[in-house]
């Protein structure tokens, strides 16, 4: 029998050392359908597996408006908030993985152990409700009970409690008003998109809904280099913005020509039934559906069993289908590559205005609210410029995307086939600092050439003169090309022939692919070697002395 997935918390005089209570001001929900206003409580200190978290910024999302509308049960005096971002200042009992100090991101959490969780879907986790949903007093205002515990946070305040498991440390250069939505909205947008739907540059996808979710799914539909992107949406302002991040066309959803569209996959954040008929109206035979949307009560919605006969699919996505230690670093990563513009969805609110903050959420004039608790998470409202378009090969080119990040942004990028890289490619290392790149160097490395996929040359050089050698010396033989599984991507991969090394390769652009050196001896100092392909006009390759 498994063991409690939520033991019961020692008693805070059982714990050494412990501040009994913290005070905080919060956002609190008196009753369903409430306003949320500010109140003075206090905390209870944190207890095992737990983090108390100096909150700096903290989203307002869809699903706390569900909240506060009483669609999880009389809770209430609350709490809400999900989406927190801040600075951990305590742990308590058993807390190794944080400390005071650390950044973080709290997103959902997961018990970790149960089957769902075991196999990689914590979203999915035998567990959720209770750890996310279920109503806990570990606060009081005006000295009653108030309910915490708001998917595992209740972030709408000065501090909160958190579990270690669902806080995820961020680096300090991540402005709070940008990490806090990364915890909920952009996890859920971009990881179905990245995680469930994985379209590629043959693909369609139908975005329904431009808000937060919708827009994070555009921008990584972009990230993966998507053939095609519509978005559909009420708000012509929203339109515009969607195109601005990546979309290729935006309609109004009774201008959508979904029956012309052929969709390979649509991402519904809406989940009403008018969505999900241009859902299934849009989709293409065999194409897939993922629903987000989070509606109080069954939410009941009728299908066309005809047009699900013809293998289309309609799944329902919670949280993205997320890893939180695993996808949450990873949006960071693509932030911080300008990938992912998360600012240009954000409006910041001083957290005395929370009022307004939910106002403008529920009226559709704020895209992603986000309350910030003090003057040090204080960012500008006004709307941010367009950033000037810069590719990921030209920022790794520069240097500009930190070693950290970059097993994260390979394993986002779309699969390569094996016959898309016939030809000459020329390269140029990304690990900079690795020993490999130091051999590279001296030995001249140009590229390499794939004449078939029995037929590799996998160190191309150029001499002094110009001339490019295949060093079939310096390879110990050739190589052949492969489909390999590497980090949860399965996309063409180069094996050497004479030594335990494989190249794994996944799609920058049409013309351009990010490689890692993977295999025994492969890594330095415990990093990877990281470089880019680019594909180079036909030259003459002489074959070197092996």
């Amino acid at each position: 029998m498994r063991e409690p997935l939520m033991p019961d918390l020692p008693a805070l005089a059982d714990l050494p050392g412990t501040v009994a209570t913290t005070a905080a001001r919060a956002a609190l929900v008196r009753e369903a359908g409430g306003p949320a206003t500010l109140a003075d409580v206090t905390l209870d200190a944190p207890g095992d597996g737990e983090v108390l978290v100096r909150v700096h910024a903290s989203g307002v999302c869809p699903t706390d408006l569900f909240g506060m509308a009483g669609g999880a049960g009389d809770r209430f005096p609350a709490i809400f908030g999900h989406e927190g971002a801040g600075v951990v200042e305590s742990v308590g009992p058993g807390v190794g993985s944080l400390r005071p100090g650390d950044h973080v991101v709290l997103s959902f959490d997961a018990c970790g152990r149960c089957p769902t969780c075991v196999d990689g879907h914590p979203a999915y986790c035998d567990d959720f409700a209770d750890l996310n949903y279920r109503a806990r007093s570990r606060a009081r205002a005006d000295g009653a009970a108030a309910t915490t515990g708001w998917m595992a946070q209740s972030s709408w305040a000065t501090h909160a409690l958190a579990r270690a498991s669902n806080a995820v440390r961020i680096d300090d250069d991540v402005p709070w008003a940008v990490a806090a939505p990364l915890g909920c909205g952009i996890l859920t947008g971009a990881g179905t998109v990245l995680r469930v739907l994985a379209p590629g540059p043959d693909d369609t996808l139908l975005v329904v809904g431009a808000g937060t979710t919708g827009l994070a799914g555009v921008m990584a539909a972009r990230h993966r280099g998507a053939g095609r992107v519509v978005v559909s949406d009420p708000d012509p302002d929203r339109r515009a913005l969607a195109l601005e991040l990546g979309a290729s066309d935006a309609f109004a959803p009774e201008d959508v020509p979904a029956r012309r569209l052929a969709a390979t996959h649509v991402l519904d954040t809406v989940g009403r039934q008018e969505t999900i008929d241009l859902a299934l109206a849009a989709l293409a035979p065999r194409g897939v559906c993922a629903t987000v949307a989070l509606h109080a009560g069954a939410n009941r919605v009728t299908v066309s069993q005809t047009q699900v006969l013809w293998g289309r699919t309609l799944t329902g996505v919670i949280e993205g289908d997320a890893v939180v230690a695993r996808d949450v670093p990873l949006l960071v990563a693509l932030w911080r590559a300008g990938r992912l513009p998360v600012e240009r969805l954000v409006r910041g609110y001083p957290f005395d205005r929370v009022g307004s903050a939910i106002d403008d959420l529920r009226a559709g004039r704020t895209i992603k609210p986000v309350l910030l608790m003090d003057d040090d998470a204080a960012t500008s409202s006004a709307p941010v410029a367009p950033a000037v378009p810069v590719t990921l090969v030209d920022l790794l080119r520069d240097g500009r995307v930190p070693a950290a990040d970059l097993p994260a942004l390979w394993r986002s990028l779309p699969p390569v086939r094996t016959r898309e890289l016939r030809g000459l490619w020329h390269g140029f290392g990304v690990s900079t600092e690795h020993r490999t790149q130091r051999l590279l160097t001296r030995t001249g490395w140009y590229g390499k050439l794939f004449r078939a996929d029995d037929d590799v040359s996998p160190l191309v050089c150029e001499t002094p003169d110009g001339t490019l050698v295949a060093d079939a010396h310096l390879a110990r033989g050739g190589a052949t090309l492969r489909t390999v599984e590497h980090d949860g991507v399965v996309t063409a991969s180069m094996v050497y022939d004479g030594q335990p090394v494989i190249d794994h390769f996944t799609r920058l652009s049409d013309d351009a692919v990010l490689g890692v050196m993977t295999g025994r001896d492969a890594a330095d100092d415990g990093a990877l070697y990281y470089f880019v392909l680019e594909r180079a006009a036909d030259r003459q390759v002489a074959v070197g002395d092996d």
